[in-house]
């Protein structure tokens, strides 16, 4: 049986028809990827899995008693509270209980949660809990506003993992994740056991974690198991017999009604069939929804800037007396494009900045050719003003704009971009996460430049967006510095990538991101024949030199280097029978001081077997020598 069925389902949203008469099933391990243009509902479609929202028609049958988790496209910002009272927070029943034991100090309320936790089975969770936050890499007394971006969204990963889901349910799982972080979901989500279904525009992700792609197009599922470079295939496929087939219906149409306006008699017996045929045709070709255009996007050129665009020379940025960036110097020419990757956190925006004049250096200068005019495209939108309506944040007020010297209304503008006139008379604010890039996208273009910044353009852009973004910087006049942690939007855009290493070093590697994984595993291939090279040598240094003679071991020595084994055994085992103790959930219900005290008695008995090895290897050292 399906984990979850959606049969014959309508829905809409306003005017827009998001669903119908779509149809899906999700099965049992299976990883779904769900994709389609910016804003025909995929985050619509995973608030109906799990029950959020309900169909105007139709049916959503779910398996009984299906555990479903959820990580949203945008996680809730936590001030207060550590690593592991957000990840045990998706624990049913428990989960509020787990997360207070944690953090609380006071013995009665201890004895009171415990006895909750107890009562329900709450410590295997815990052991569950801490199992995933292990795995994760991160430790559980960490406070979460101290962690980055990409940490709080491994940990809300963790809260939905921590409930033990038989489908786990994920809206944009990598926006604004750095590269390694990508790769450890990547990891995660093809180890889960159990059925997936995610959004994403991140291409080779999709390719790396997909068992099947889902097309939610004009409101209706198309299915395509396989990777998704075979999606794409099979797509344009579908989309080429639909086109056909619509030519043909349109010819039909088009010589039906060429017919009745030659006016034929209708009421008679032998036409009356046919005109009732031609009102069907036209009712069909109404009823039709043609495939959304492609965005229009044409850069605002400006003057030609001069060969050099920016001189970077012993570029020091440091905070509070950590060093972000250090002693960093590029030289930027004009046509370079040039990509940006590393950790989050690593100072890539920082660096924009500096170019940007926004941050001044703690050492170094930063010196801007003649005639360079700038576009900067940030990846949080503070150049947007929410309250105003599309196109005043495109016109600033006006109505027209011009494009390379010709005047353009701004609502036939925003049109290229895919913006209706009803959508551009709407204020910001109530716009999908992508709308908001594709309107940052002309605002950005709307304006005069010869160098764009943009830092992170790619998040939520739908995948037809993204080919003519790539397409745009590949072909525009003048220079591009972009930040992106889309591999294979850097390796399409990039002739140059500057990679953070997040102490403060920046590599400048030739090409996009395929080479910077070439260029770094040659430089760790070249380590591992030098170090190959340097033990050899000692090797043959050892067999060169004469022998000392041999001290050996005392009387005494030997006999303590004999018992060595057997109290390494016995202390070991004291380790162990504290560690079972640490681990026994009655502990806890106990009292903390119990448990206090048995966690200082191992970092006692640790010290013991710590020691009895360090002295067998100095003994054994002694009787080689």
């Amino acid at each position: 049986m399906s984990l979850v069925s959606i049969i014959d389902a309508y829905l809409n949203n306003g005017a827009d028809k998001l669903l119908e008469g779509a149809n899906l099933s999700i099965e049992e391990q299976e990883r779904i990827c769900l994709v389609g243009r910016n804003g025909t509902g995929k985050s619509t479609l995973l608030s109906l899995i799990q029950g959020t929202r309900e169909l105007d028609a139709g049916r959503v049958i779910v398996q009984s008693g299906l555990k479903i988790a959820t990580l949203c496209q945008d996680p809730p910002s936590y001030e207060t509270g550590t690593v592991y009272t957000l990840a045990a927070s998706g624990v049913p029943v428990v989960g509020d209980a787990l997360s207070k034991f944690s953090v609380c100090e006071d013995v009665h309320e201890q004895m009171e949660l415990s006895s909750f936790i107890e009562k329900h089975d709450g410590w295997q969770k815990d052991a569950v809990v801490k199992k995933i936050l292990n795995k994760i890499g991160l430790d559980p007394n960490l406070p979460l506003k101290d962690l980055s971006g990409g940490n709080r969204r491994k940990v809300a990963l963790a809260a939905a993992l921590a409930s033990e889901p038989k489908l786990l349910l994920l809206d944009e799982p990598t926006n604004h994740l750095d590269i390694e972080s990508i790769s450890w979901f990547e990891e995660v989500l093809t180890g889960f056991d159990g059925a997936i279904v995610f959004v994403t525009h991140d291409r080779l992700f999709a390719d790396n974690c997909a068992t099947r792609i889902v097309e939610l197009d004009r409101g209706k599922m198309y299915s395509y198991p396989g990777s998704f470079n075979k999606y794409l295939e099979l797509r344009e496929e579908r989309l080429r017999k639909e086109e056909l087939a619509n030519k043909e219906f349109d010819k039909v149409l088009a010589q039906e009604e060429a017919w009745i306006r030659r006016g034929v008699k209708a009421r008679l017996a032998r036409n009356e069939g046919r005109v009732r045929d031609l009102k069907e045709l036209r009712e069909q070709r109404a009823a039709r929804r043609d495939r959304m255009g492609n965005v229009i996007m044409e850069a605002n050129g400006a003057t030609r800037s001069g060969n050099l665009v920016f001189e970077i020379k012993d570029l020091n940025v440091s905070f509070n007396d950590k060093a972000v960036i250090k002693d960093f110097s590029a030289t930027v020419m004009r046509k370079d494009r040039i990509g940006i990757t590393g950790p989050n956190g690593s100072g890539k925006t920082t660096l924009i900045k500096s170019l940007l004049g926004e941050i001044k250096p703690t050492k170094g200068r930063v010196r801007v050719g003649v005639n360079v005019e700038i576009q900067y495209f940030d990846q949080y939108h503070e150049a947007l003003e929410f309250d105003k309506t599309v196109a005043d944040n495109v016109a600033d007020g006006h109505t027209e704009v011009c494009i390379n010297g010709k005047n353009k209304h701004v609502i036939s503008y925003l049109s290229n971009f895919l913006f209706t006139g009803r959508r551009a008379r709407s204020p910001v604010k109530i716009l999908s996460g992508g709308e908001k890039n594709r309107l940052l996208l002309a605002r950005l273009f709307a304006k005069s430049s010869n160098v764009l910044i943009m830092d992170e353009p790619t998040n939520d852009l739908d995948l037809e967006t993204l080919d003519l973004l790539e397409d745009l910087i590949s072909t525009y006049e003048g220079t591009v510095i972009v930040i992106s942690h889309d591999r294979r939007f850097i390796d399409k855009v990039a002739t140059e990538t500057w990679v953070f290493d997040g102490n403060g070093n920046i590599e400048s590697v030739v090409g996009g991101w395929s080479d910077v994984q070439s260029y770094y595993q040659r430089i760790q291939k070249d380590k591992d024949v030098a170090v190959a090279k340097e033990n050899t040598v000692t090797v043959k240094e050892q067999i060169a030199k004469p022998k000392k003679e041999s001290k050996g071991l005392t009387f005494t020595q030997q006999h303590e280097l004999k018992e060595l084994p057997s109290k390494l055994e016995s202390a070991e085992a004291k380790l162990q029978e504290i560690d079972d103790g640490l681990n026994d959930p009655n502990l806890y219900a106990q009292g903390a001081e119990k448990a206090q005290d048995l966690a200082k008695r191992r970092e006692e008995q640790q010290a013991i077997v710590d020691a009895l090895y360090a002295r067998w290897e100095e003994l054994t050292i002694l009787e080689n020598s």
